[in-house]
């Protein structure tokens, strides 16, 4: 549970530690940290290497976006299409088939339903993302970043979808293959990973089909 920008309590979703609410607080935290743009939710200038008087030469020292800007962010996020599916083969279904076997669809779950949205194209929807979006001990696979109540070895299950269309795997994207991520995993991942590992090679295949399928 996190405190969004408008200060309610409500269920991290979004970011590698599930440290933020919505989209709009996702929107608004990066205006301000990737670009350095203030806005409504986020109106405080991140002094440079936290030496706060270094803000008396900031040029735009007034507020940068009214909150239009990173509404329209939103807006562009939460209407984006899911990546599209690659196609379903014998191969990919026998996949799929030990991907639940082998333990992974316990934190990457399938299909999920979207809540009551005023936006009838989103509102509950059946969609595939592959994760269950929850925080989990990953051991050493941690990033050893501590945010809210996540510890440096907790990371929220990354979504699967659109897999192939990635160049590297993981939250530091030491992994440069679908297999090479999944032998990474430790804590929580530890037993999936190692029932991977133990996988013929025929099963190992189909495995490795499905998740090129995603």
């Amino acid at each position: 549970m996190v405190t969004d920008a408008n200060g309610a309590t409500r269920v991290g979703r979004f970011g590698w530690k599930a440290q933020v609410a919505s989209l709009h607080t996702f929107s608004g935290d990066a205006y301000l940290n990737e670009m350095g743009f203030t806005s409504p939710e986020f109106p405080n200038e991140n002094p440079p290497q936290g030496d706060m008087a270094a803000l008396a030469y900031n040029p735009v020292p007034e507020m940068n976006d009214d909150g239009e800007g990173v509404q329209k962010f939103a807006d562009f996020m939460t209407l984006l299409g899911p990546p599209p599916r690659g196609a379903r083969t014998v191969t990919t279904d026998a996949g799929s088939q030990v991907f639940r076997n082998i333990g992974c669809a316990n934190c990457h779950t399938s299909t999920l339903t979207t809540g009551n949205s005023p936006i009838t194209a989103i509102s509950r929807k059946s969609f595939q993302p592959f994760s269950d979006f929850l925080l989990h001990d990953m051991g050493s696979l941690g990033d050893g970043i501590e945010q809210g109540k996540a510890s440096g070895r907790h990371m929220r299950t990354a979504p699967l979808w659109g897999l192939t269309s990635r160049p590297s795997y993981l939250h530091d994207g030491r992994a440069k293959t679908p297999e090479a991520a999944i032998m990474a995993h430790a804590g929580q991942g530890s037993a999936a990973r190692d029932r991977f590992a133990r996988l013929d090679s025929r099963d190992r295949y189909t495995l490795l089909a499905f998740l090129k399928s995603l």
